[in-house]
């Protein structure tokens, strides 16, 4: 007998464990413009002497709008940290988690007494649907038997306005270089690139991180990245000259998917702003590294080059019209001992940007307080200080580091903690997000790459899930995953809020969150999130 379940897309399935009953669910809501998500989980009760493909037969009116794609599982030798609360975690042990979403061109398979899930998404953000509700048939087949099941969306005649958050996960090129094997430049670089630069705008990136030179982060002291630099230097003496153009190809990517807002990569290395970039240059004739680890980042040499350099970029963006859409990196993630360096720079870039954006991933408040940087990034679970402060424009993030009681995207995370985020940013009036993990597909300090299909965990450094969202695939795609599809739903709920908010007043909004919301209170409750979202839909 074949057993088959329906489920929302908080619902995470493994294989030899019961289904989680509180999210079954056979009916649903969106907005017409938004992408929802439910699955189909599977079995085969009996005997099945092997693996067996399943045949699928899915009947429905949407159209191209309907897809579906299958849950594959990957490895994940370092789910967290010891010592956390086992409640806020899901099967915290070593083991194999249901996360990689393959498209439906490949065999579904179906094994005996073991769950398998398929991902069915409705894409109203690409395709037109009609308003009503739409029934969708679903039958599988395998030997000589067949089962069927069926889930109905009620489509909305109302669009989610256009996302207002400013959102940025680090996109990291020479990894995808490191994988597929491809030059830096060439023209396989470029289309792999754009691929998956429009999947992070299909899920709510509309800021890409743009490497002028090659970005100084997660590298160890004294080691290299591979070299990514869009910005041509050619060096006379103490003279330089730039080339914007492949910067340029670069933004007219951006702009070509979608992408608005343009994120310099920094222009001091990571935690304490010490040195310079790996910057290369023709010298000579001769191209080489000009910059890097050796340098002192605030000595004339270097202070030269930027005096020289930014004069220009800002002629260039200006140029392209872009200027307004441009935010600037000092040093990522100083701490109060690294103050006096990362304030030497900051103050020195801020003489040639101080009408642009400038901000940084940084979680302590008395940096902020010495007003060299107007716009701080503090983590989530570092938010109550800055809240109390008078900032225009209020970022947050998480990474590694965020792991007690706030929201986050590990595996090992049930995906209501991923998806609360949407209602918190709200809550707080957050007007940017940074997560540092798009793509990074290396080691720490990236000694080495590594392949994400063998490791979530960057080599075992980090709990899994935390280096990247997105797989690529074997054609130079990408391959999204359970946890982005369900980040991409927190920004719909934001999206959602922010609507319901003009319709309302903000004041009856939040009392339709509770006061209780914060960072680190919410319900942990899948079935009350989604109940929640679908009274938004009714009340829009």
């Amino acid at each position: 007998m074949i057993n088959l379940v329906t489920l929302n897309s908080l619902a995470r399935v493994f294989p030899t464990y019961d289904l989680p009953i509180d999210c079954k669910k056979t009916k649903g809501s969106m907005l017409k413009n938004e992408v929802y998500a439910f699955q189909l989980a599977y079995k085969f009760e009996g005997n099945i002497p092997w693996s067996i493909s399943i045949g699928l037969e899915v009947d429905h009116d949407l159209g191209e709008a309907l897809s579906w794609r299958n849950v594959e599982l990957v490895p994940c030798d370092f789910p967290m940290y010891p010592g956390q609360d086992p409640a806020g975690l899901e099967h915290p042990e070593a083991f194999a988690y249901p996360d990689v979403l393959r498209p439906g061109n490949c065999p579904f398979w179906i094994y005996n007494d073991r769950w398998c899930t398929l991902w069915f998404t409705i894409d109203g953000s690409k395709y037109k649907v009609k308003p009503g509700k739409h029934k969708i048939k679903i039958k599988v087949k395998c030997m000589n038997e067949e089962a069927e099941a069926a889930f109905t969306i009620d489509i909305k005649d109302k669009k989610l306005p256009k996302q207002k958050l400013v959102c940025t996960n680090w996109f990291h090129t020479d990894c995808l270089c490191q994988y597929y094997n491809v030059e830096f430049n060439s023209e396989r670089y470029w289309e792999i690139t754009e691929n998956f630069a429009r999947t992070a705008y299909e899920h709510g990136n509309n800021m890409l991180l743009t490497p002028l030179f090659t970005p100084p982060l997660d590298t160890v002291p004294g080691g290299e990245r591979m070299t990514i630099q869009l910005v041509g230097v050619e060096k006379k003496g103490d003279k330089y000259k730039f080339d914007f153009t492949l910067l340029k190809r670069w933004i007219d990517m951006c702009k070509r998917i979608g992408i608005e807002y343009i994120e310099m990569s920094h222009l001091y290395t990571q935690w304490g702003c010490y040195h310079a970039p790996k910057i290369m240059a023709t010298v000579d004739g001769e191209y080489k590294k000009i910059f890097g680890w050796e340098t002192d980042s605030h000595g004339e040499e270097y202070k030269n080059f930027l005096g020289q350099f930014l004069p220009e970029l800002i002629e260039f963006v200006k140029a392209e019209g872009i200027a307004k859409k441009c935010y600037f990196h000092v040093s990522d993630e100083p701490n109060v001992d690294m103050l006096e360096s990362y304030k030497e720079g900051a103050e020195f870039l801020m003489s040639y940007l101080k009408d642009f954006k400038r901000f940084d991933a940084l979680s302590d408040i008395e940096i902020f307080k010495t007003g060299c940087i107007p716009c701080p990034v503090p983590a989530v679970d570092h938010m109550d200080k800055f809240l109390e402060e008078n900032i225009k424009e209020r970022w947050t993030y998480y990474c590694c580091g965020q792991i007690n009681k706030v929201t986050n995207r590990f595996l090992v995370f049930p995906s209501v903690r991923n998806r609360i985020l949407g209602q918190q940013l709200y809550k707080y009036d957050i007007k940017g997000f940074l997560q540092w993990g798009y793509n990074f597909y290396n080691s720490q300090g990236s000694i080495r790459p590594v392949d994400p299909y063998s490791t979530t965990t960057g080599g075992g450094w980090v709990p899994g899930g935390d280096t990247f969202v997105v797989y690529p695939n074997y054609d130079g795609t990408a391959l999204s995953s359970i946890r982005f599809e369900v980040f991409r739903e927190a920004l719909q709920d934001h999206r959602a809020l922010q609507a319901l908010e003009k319709k309302l007043g903000r004041e009856e909004v939040e009392k339709l969150l509770g006061k209780k919301l914060s960072f680190t209170e919410y319900s942990m409750d899948p079935n009350k999130m989604i109940k929640l979202r679908e009274k938004i839909n009714e009340l829009l």
